[in-house]
C-alpha cells in the first residue's frame, strides 16, 4: 500500500459522514483528515497501515538485537530468526543494524476496529472542528479502541 486513502477511501468517509458524493467542496478536508487519523492511530498503536522499509538499531553494546514495536513485519525475504512476544519482536541486528519491511499488505489484514476508529475519529473532527470541545481532545471512546490495540506499554 501506499497511500492512506487505499485504507480507507474518499468516498467510504463520506459515506461514514453522510454526505452526498456529488458534493467535493469538502474532499480535501476529508483526505486530510483521513491521513492524519490513520498516521495518529499508527503512533498510538504501531501497527503499520503503510508497507515501508524501516531501520532498527540495536538496543544495546551487549546484544546483537533489536526490539520492534512496529507490526506486522514482512520476514518472507530476509527469513530473520525473530522471537515474536504477545506486543513486540526481538530481531537479531547485522553491524549493528537491520533493514526491515513493516506494515500491512492487504487492507483485509488491518484489524477492522482500527479502521473503525479512524472512521470515528473523522467524523468527530469533521462534525466537531468549529466548537471549542474538539481544539484538544480525541475522544474517550476512540482512545480506549486504540489503547487495546497498542503494541507497547
Amino acid at each position: 500500500m501506499t497511500n492512506y486513502t487505499d485504507v480507507i477511501s474518499l468516498a467510504q468517509a463520506k459515506l461514514y459522514l453522510k454526505i452526498d458524493s456529488g458534493q467535493t467542496v469538502t474532499d480535501n478536508e476529508i483526505t486530510g483528515m483521513i491521513n492524519s487519523a490513520l498516521s495518529f492511530i499508527e503512533k498510538r498503536t504501531q501497527h503499520i497501515f503503510k508497507t515501508r522499509d524501516k531501520v532498527y538499531y540495536k538496543d544495546c553494546a551487549l546484544l546483537q538485537q533489536t526490539t520492534v514495536y512496529d507490526y506486522p513485519i514482512d520476514n518472507s525475504e530476509t527469513a530473520f530468526d525473530i522471537i515474536y512476544k504477545t506486543n513486540k519482536a526481538i530481531v537479531p541486528t547485522i553491524n549493528d543494524y537491520v533493514t526491515l519491511t513493516v506494515g500491512y499488505d492487504a487492507v483485509e489484514d488491518i484489524p477492522s476496529e482500527l479502521i473503525d476508529s479512524a472512521l470515528q475519529l473523522i467524523n468527530f473532527w469533521f462534525y466537531n472542528s468549529e466548537t471549542k470541545n474538539a481544539m484538544n481532545t480525541i475522544p474517550d471512546f476512540v482512545l480506549s479502541n486504540l489503547d487495546v490495540n497498542r503494541r507497547f506499554l
